[in-house]
């Protein structure tokens, strides 16, 4: 358990220090960006779609 809390701490180092310094709308484009990859790579098809409860569009 204790390896899993290790690299899960890396994970999170390294996404802050990727977004430092961005703006809300350069981050929410990261984001998008890493999940369209990721998506592809196991052929996730992904919609777009608007959240009315947070009301943010996602643009995939």
């Amino acid at each position: 358990m204790k390896d899993f809390e290790n690299e899960l701490d890396e994970i999170r180092i390294k996404l802050y220090e990727e977004t430092r310094g961005l703006d809300t709308k350069e981050i929410i484009n990261s984001v998008n960006s890493h999940a369209r990859s990721i998506a592809y790579e196991f052929g996730i098809n992904i919609k777009n779609t608007i959240n009315e409860k947070y009301l943010q569009t996602v643009n995939l």
